[in-house]
């Protein structure tokens, strides 16, 4: 069985995960992390998720969470990720980042800690995510230069980062497929000052309203013809089972950087 210390567990996504993992065969919830100040503290986390009880309590000790676990899943905020890591390569445990809006800084520090520990790290832990990255990846390959590219980026209204690292995900994805650089991407539009549209730029753009859970477009537009590609997420517990399947993944590999498509073999 495997183990899993979840860190952010009072969070959307944490809750999620504990359901998820109240159903699951072959992991469970050991240690349900929150921060100091949360007013959580000390309430189960099953009950707190609106499940059954866990028997597992919310607690900001994250040391005995991680050392009575056998993996780590991380969904709190981005600043948190060097305290994560200083624990998970003292400990030696397996660490599922999907937590976002990381600094180029920290996600420095999450590559040199891969040398110690073998971490999961994916902008986002959905199934059908990361094929929308798998056929973005050959799109772009097959359309190159031909069709102008534009990406819509929604989340509902609580959303901190923009755009979502998702969004940065396929930004990614298209600016190595495609040769491209950073300088050719813009967020947004606003003005009069446009000259007529780059035939390389792509551009981002981010939409925060409602409680939309997480939609994004990639459109590709020539003269002749229009193709997007979306992916729709409907419930939470798409991302919350991606990251108990990278958890029992990464339980018993060996250290280094692992994406999802590592994990779901694409």
């Amino acid at each position: 069985m495997n183990r899993v210390c979840l860190i952010g567990a009072g969070g959307r996504m944490g809750k999620a995960i504990i359901e998820v993992l109240s159903h699951s065969n072959t992991s469970t919830i050991s240690a349900a992390i929150e921060k100091e100040d949360s007013l959580f503290l000390g309430l189960d986390s099953g009950l707190s998720s609106g499940i059954k009880e866990t028997k597992v309590p919310l607690t900001s000790d994250i040391q005995a969470g991680i050392k009575n676990s056998d993996t780590v899943i991380d969904f709190s905020h981005h600043s948190n990720i060097k305290k994560i890591l200083s624990d998970c390569t003292n400990i030696s445990r397996p660490l599922v980042i999907g937590a976002t809006g990381h600094s180029e800084s920290e996600k420095k520090e999450i590559e040199l800690a891969s040398k110690k520990i073998p971490i999961v790290f994916s902008p986002n832990m959905s199934v059908g995510v990361n094929l929308l990255f798998k056929l973005l990846e050959i799109a772009a390959g097959v359309l190159k230069d031909d069709f102008d590219i534009e990406i819509l980026d929604i989340h509902h209204r609580h959303k901190k980062d923009a755009p979502s690292g998702t969004a940065q995900g396929l930004k990614s994805i298209l600016l190595k497929a495609l040769a491209r650089t950073e300088d050719q991407v813009i967020y947004g539009r606003e003005g009069n000052h446009y000259t007529e549209r780059d035939s390389k730029q792509i551009a981002i753009h981010t939409m925060r309203a409602g409680e939309v859970i997480g939609e994004h477009t990639v459109f590709f537009f020539s003269p002749e013809e229009r193709i997007e590609i979306t992916h729709k997420a409907n419930d939470r517990k798409t991302f919350a089972v991606g990251a108990v399947r990278a958890s029992e993944f990464v339980q018993n590999r060996k250290p280094g950087l692992y994406s999802m498509f590592d994990v779901l073999g694409l």
